[in-house]
């Protein structure tokens, strides 16, 4: 006899696909009905995201991906739609800066400008010009649907008129021509700028012609652009500044701004709430752009009237002029949201959260327990699988979807409930095949030199972290710790700590999920730490126990003295990075960068200019000469390819998308380019305009 009917293998892989929704995907049943409302489980308890979310402030929403920031947005959309006198407006900021790229601008702004200055500026003209076109195209939208319901034919007629001579204001560079020649042609920008170390290295020359100092410009080990060091961007400040002053004369956003609220206020709109998704994927020169020309403005000079709801990265945010004081700002990942409220109860607020998401979805799809799916046991509860599914997931609803995705894969599929083995090796899969990947683009992908370098830096130090929680292990193991905090049986060795002063490094290895904050503490001097965990399945690859011993005399487990990475990174970050004045020679420890960053990196002996240079480690070089620029391809390509060489099926540009978190549009975009440029696509027309896609065998041969 079957344990599972079709009914329940078709109900579970629904809830389960539910979970790892990307992007604008709804959440709908056979016969087109929404089912947010009845599926949307808040991240605490009475809903407090969502009515948080709701109120009358711009409101930020910070986490990883995955942690449910668009699912958020389209309960905000839902209940905005509601309420009298709001109007919600969507923009997926990440595609809208995509689809400008490939615009032109008009003649006469080449004929100002210089090639390196125009190259910028098309782009930032473009995309801010595209967004604020979007505002209008979507507003037209819903005008429609509220004069039909609302309002006279002739209401409607002379509003969206109105808005159409808005538009086309916009979009007219006639239009724009009078203010934007004379802003050009007084820009004075310096085009002779320091490029000797920064052009001065290539794949090719650049690493052979080194000796035992390797100098570059400093790059970041945190963020998510390698861009280099604030202190060395003094004169890139400058020009990002002269775009936005430009871009506010040249796109007139205070009577952009007037003249939309004052057609919508005709037809009874007091709030136009605008949803911004996406918005850290975009570069941080184009992201400081948006804010200072289009989201500060629009936010300060509305006097109540636009309110926005910003989806953002953490590391990955920029407020502008915009006042942190006056918005709200949620954050959606485990510690930085459930250290909010009570911090002795967090790993007790998340694992309530797992529970109340999956019991909700199974319960629908399925009209039956959770239980069943699961190999409950006497020494194994729900609860315990609750309990692992958050640590497998650290409380990331795509993660989970994954993860049971792949159990069912294994053992729903046979007819066999999931057992705690298979959600561990699921999360070692899920990490393999979603999560190490990151590293994986960077060795295929063509970039500049500094961000290869902080990509291979960033790879250097989460081994060496590894390699320093493996020596843990084994003196636990062999009894070199003798302390009674440790277990011989179960070596628990998968957290660790850091000095504050150390978690911006880790910033990139977090957002990538390699790492996930868990908690502070205050170490064994008294001193406060953070308190950092392993990913689950990259624990799971090492053979590193996850977690800790369970009972009270266990609770400072974490901080033991072995557990301090401290040592790790400094010493990592000494054998990597210079800190010296540029005038007096002086050198600078990284314990001293909060004073240099206090001083403006400025030489407490000389007051001469403090930077700080990368020196290449010899296992650099060596990553760094494996391929040559002319083998390379963008890194959004190589994401593509990758991802299809590890396909035995050909797919959909919807399915790559959903996979890679990517536009439909942009993937058939890449892979015609990859088709026609390269060979490494094999594109299968099916019907009239789509195509199925799939990797050649030249492109396995070079990337597999």
């Amino acid at each position: 006899m079957e344990r599972y009917n079709t009914n329940d293998r078709e109900g579970l892989v629904k809830a389960i696909e539910s979970l790892k929704k990307y992007r604008r995907a709804d959440l709908i049943d056979d016969r087109g009905k929404n089912l947010l409302e009845n599926l949307y489980t808040d991240l605490l308890p009475d809903d407090h995201i969502l009515k948080k979310s709701l109120q009358d402030n711009t409101t930020f929403l910070i986490g990883r991906k995955g942690t449910g920031k668009s699912t958020i947005f389209l309960r905000i959309e839902q209940e905005f739609r509601k309420k009298k006198g709001y109007m919600p407006c969507y923009l997926d900021v990440k595609t809208l800066f995509e689809s400008s790229r490939s615009e032109s601008v008009p003649d006469y702004v080449g004929k100002i400008t210089d090639k390196e200055f125009l190259e910028k500026y098309s782009v930032k003209r473009n995309f801010l010009r595209k967004t604020l076109a979007t505002i209008i195209h979507e507003v037209d939208k819903k005008v429609d649907t509220i004069l039909k319901r609302l309002l006279s034919g002739t209401k409607s007629s002379n509003v969206k008129g109105e808005l159409k001579k808005i538009l086309d204001s916009l979009e007219s560079n006639e239009a724009l021509k009078s203010i934007e020649i004379p802003c050009l042609q007084n820009v004075n920008v310096q085009t002779k700028t320091d490029k000797s170390v920064s052009d001065s290295y290539t794949l090719s020359d650049g690493i052979e012609s080194s000796v035992s100092l390797d100098k570059i410009p400093a790059i970041k080990l945190h963020g998510n652009s390698g861009e280099t060091s604030n202190e060395s961007h003094s004169m890139g400040t400058i020009i990002e500044k002269t775009y936005s002053e430009i871009l506010l004369k040249v796109l007139q956003i205070s009577d952009f701004l007037l003249n939309i609220k004052q057609e919508l206020g005709k037809i009874g709109i007091k709030h136009l709430v605008i949803l911004l998704d996406d918005f850290s994927e975009i570069p941080d020169d184009d992201m400081k752009t948006f804010v200072d020309v289009i989201l500060a403005p629009l936010n300060n000079w509305s006097d109540e009237f636009i309110k926005f709801k910003v989806a953002a990265y953490p590391g990955r945010v920029y407020y502008g002029l915009i006042d942190v004081g006056k918005i709200d700002v949620i954050n959606l990942d485990f510690y930085n949201l459930y250290s909010e409220f009570d911090r002795d109860k967090m790993e007790e607020g998340a694992v309530n959260f797992t529970q109340r998401l999956l019991e909700k979805r199974v319960k629908y799809f399925c009209k039956g327990d959770i239980s069943t799916f699961f190999d409950v046991k006497p020494q194994y509860q729900m609860s315990d699988y609750y309990q692992l599914l958050f640590s497998v997931s650290m409380n990331v609803p795509r993660v989970m979807g994954y993860i049971l995705s792949f159990c069912y894969d294994s053992k729903i599929l046979y007819d066999k409930p999931i057992s705690k083995i298979d959600i561990e090796k699921a999360a070692e899969k899920y990490y393999e095949t979603k999560v190490y990947p990151f590293f994986t683009e960077m060795t295929y992908s063509m970039m500049s030199i500094n961000s290869k370098i902080n990509y291979l830096q960033l790879k250097e130090l989460l081994d060496n972290m590894i390699v320093k929680m493996q020596d843990i292990k084994r003196k636990i193991i062999s009894g070199i710790y003798t302390s009674g905090a440790y277990l011989q049986t179960i070596p628990y060795s998968s957290h660790f700590y850091v000095k504050e002063i150390y978690n911006k490094y880790l910033e990139t290895l977090e957002l990538n999920f390699f790492i996930s904050k868990y908690t502070e503490l205050s170490d064994r001097d008294g001193e406060k730490v953070s308190i950092y965990c392993l990913n689950y399945g990259l624990c799971q690859k090492k053979s590193l126990p996850w977690g800790k011993p369970q009972g009270g005399k266990y609770r400072k487990y974490f901080i033991q003295r072995p557990f301090n990475m401290s040592v790790v990174l400094n010493e990592f970050l000494r054998q990597g990075q210079a800190i010296y004045c540029t005038k007096c020679g002086a050198t600078f420890t990284q314990e001293q960068l909060p004073l240099l960053e206090f001083s403006h990196f400025k030489c407490n002996r000389c007051q001469g200019n403090v930077v700080k240079t990368s020196m290449l480690t010899e296992s650099i070089k060596k990553e760094l000469k494996k391929f040559q620029d002319e083998e390379l391809l963008p890194q959004t390509e190589t994401r593509v390819l990758l991802f299809l060489c590890n396909q035995n099926i050909a797919l959909y540009a919807k399915d790559i998308a959903e996979e890679l978190d990517m536009s439909s549009q942009s993937v058939a975009q890449i892979c015609k380019r990859l088709d026609t440029d390269y060979g490494y696509i094999y594109r299968a027309k099916q019907g009239t305009d789509k195509y199925m896609y799939s990797a050649t065998e030249k492109a396995r041969s070079f990337y597999v």
